[in-house]
């Protein structure tokens, strides 16, 4: 008997404004901040994939990933990117997620592209 393989949602560059930062001039003027995820759903769900009531909506996550991230003003990355992935305990659907979280612009003398933090969360 054939199984289904993994079944993955992946949602990238989720640019976001915020006020997430050390420095007191980053909680005042704030900066742009990108999200990704790569989020796995439980091989058990049997749901139709035509049928958008039965699999884990792209924009109810998003929604999500939005509130957490403008509920509060976080003073590290991790600390952000770790209550993004509790958030999403509410989808009981997800088995594991993985996030990376950067800031393109931080506030920081040396010339480079964005810093940032990939953390993951195994659930259930």
């Amino acid at each position: 008997m054939k199984t289904a393989g993994d079944y993955f949602i992946e949602i990238n560059g989720l640019k976001l404004y915020g006020y997430h930062g050390v420095f007191e001039e980053e909680n005042r003027l704030g900066q742009e901040f990108e999200i990704n995820l790569l989020i796995k759903i439980d091989p058990d769900n049997k749901g139709d994939f035509d049928h958008p009531e039965t699999v884990v909506s792209y924009a109810e996550v998003i929604t999500q990933v939005k509130e957490i991230f403008s509920r509060s003003c976080y003073k590290l990355l991790e600390k952000l990117a770790q209550s993004i992935l509790r958030g999403l305990e509410s989808f009981p659907q997800i088995q594991y997620a993985k996030i990376t979280l950067r800031k393109p612009s931080p506030p920081i003398p040396e010339h480079l592209d964005s810093v940032g933090v990939i953390m993951d969360f195994h659930y259930q």
